[in-house]
């Protein structure tokens, strides 16, 4: 890698069902709903008062609560807090109408319960749409407004120009510059959720056919996954994402089955995991309106998203972020970068790859010299373990494995400050490298000098 930019069960619980703990209540759209005898102290309280109070629940309870009076019925019905649900699902975008659904609420529910693939916005997958389990892909999540859906759209980076330049710290080495250009790929989306997919199903087990249909003869169905507990896993077990990718929640990501066994998906919404989901492709020929017939190539995906406080760059954590790494004859990878605490600690122990590093910090620079910078100490706005982690891969190093990690960059780590003119100001710290053969073969650490310039 020559350089890093950065880029920036049973039955279904939905909105128009009661939970199914409780009785069998009308459907939330019929003027029928139970009016109690008598109104509750609740119901007299001052319309202002309700709508405050409404806009703390969630969006289940308030359609639940569309069938307790006609009173609450048209509190609850009140489109500002519908609107304020799908806003906050769509946090990277601004709406301007609910277009071209006829109310916020009529939105909401037509791509219910799917809104979490927006909120989490940015996903990889275990393996490209090519189906390489070695690389697999970055998918940036969105709401189309004009068409009212939810596009999956892959990522995509290529080197762009660059040049060859000799580097006056050792002559013998050629340094290539880096320009990534990164892109979307709109013409191709990998995911579509049109309004009221889900209406048409009964289970949350059910796999949802998707109307992509842009590469012409593949198919694909998206379906919800369970999310495993920690007292389910075990380090035997293959899941997604890998333990070193920081994660809300870990799904089962072996399957003779292609994950259509029951203990892959989930029983209600209640264990639905909104930070993982499984897309199934298939080559078929025929047109998109023709029955389906037998799959050729059918192949699973499997989706996490990170959590974004682990990409956000702070003033703690200035290199913390989602980048773009040049790799030579394998092209542009994406990689997360997780900056840790100054105290270095971790909420799990070093892996097998990591332990050599931490007895490699000597205190001098690799031609013996003592740096000066160390012992003038830090400002502390620059210290702690960085680590790098393939988000896409390649045959050597595949998605979900560490391709180097620093284990401090601040004063026990640093070797030097550059000098030279391509380099000039940015810190010299010792960091370990992630190679090995192709297939991730014969897997090795290698020592290097990571440098980081802010600019």
């Amino acid at each position: 890698m020559d350089a890093l930019i950065r880029i920036f069960g049973s039955r279904k619980l939905a909105l128009s069902d009661p939970p199914d703990e409780s009785p069998a209540l009308p459907h939330m759209d019929s003027p029928f709903a139970p009016v109690h005898a008598e109104p509750s102290f609740f119901t007299i309280l001052p319309a202002e008062i309700i709508y405050e109070i409404l806009s703390l629940l969630p969006p289940l309870s308030l359609a639940s609560l569309t069938r307790t009076s006609k009173l609450l019925r048209g509190h609850a019905l009140t489109d500002a807090l519908w609107q304020r649900f799908v806003r906050e699902n769509v946090p990277s975008q601004e709406i301007l109408g609910c277009y071209p659904a006829e109310s916020w609420r009529d939105l909401y529910i037509s791509l219910h319960p799917y809104w979490f693939l927006t909120r989490n916005k940015l996903w990889f997958s275990d393996k490209a749409f090519s189906g390489s389990t070695m690389t697999g892909s970055l998918v940036l999540v969105r709401y189309d407004s004009r068409r009212g859906c939810l596009e999956g759209l892959r990522i995509l980076a290529r080197q762009g120009i660059h040049s060859f330049e000799s580097w006056e710290w050792r002559p013998e080495v050629i340094i290539h510059t880096f320009n990534p250009v990164v892109s979307l790929l709109v013409d191709d989306p990998i995911l579509k959720i049109d309004k009221g997919m889900y209406a048409k199903h009964s289970s949350t087990r059910d796999e949802i056919l998707m109307n992509t249909g842009y590469t012409r003869g593949v198919r694909s169905m998206i379906s919800l996954c369970r999310g495993l507990t920690p007292e389910e896993q075990n380090n035997s077990m293959a899941l997604w994402p890998p333990r070193i990718i920081p994660a809300k929640e870990r799904v089962r990501n072996e399957s003779r089955h292609l994950s259509r066994d029951e203990g892959h998906k989930p029983s209600s919404l209640v264990d639905a995991s909104e930070n993982t989901f499984r897309i199934r492709k298939w080559v078929e020929f025929g047109g998109i309106g023709a029955p389906l017939g037998v799959h050729i190539g059918e192949d699973v995906m499997t989706f996490s998203t990170v959590p974004e406080e682990y990409y956000t760059a702070t003033k703690e954590k200035p290199w913390q972020g989602i980048w773009v790494g040049d790799y030579s004859g394998h092209g542009c990878e994406f990689l997360l970068l997780i900056q840790s605490a100054v105290d270095g600690s971790l909420e799990r122990p070093l892996s097998s790859f990591e332990m050599p590093l931490v007895h490699h910090f000597d205190g001098s620079d690799r031609r013996g010299r003592r740096s000066s910078a160390v012992r003038q100490g830090e400002d502390g706005s620059c210290a702690g373990r960085l680590e790098a982690i393939k988000l896409t891969g390649d045959p050597n190093i595949p998605r979900g494995e560490y391709t180097w990690v620093a284990e401090d960059i601040g004063p026990e780590g640093l070797v030097r400050i550059a000098d030279e003119k391509m380099f000039r100001g940015a810190r010299v710290v010792k960091s370990l490298g992630h190679i090995a053969a192709r297939g991730f073969r014969d897997g090795e650490q290698i020592y290097f000098e990571c440098q980081s310039n802010k600019n």
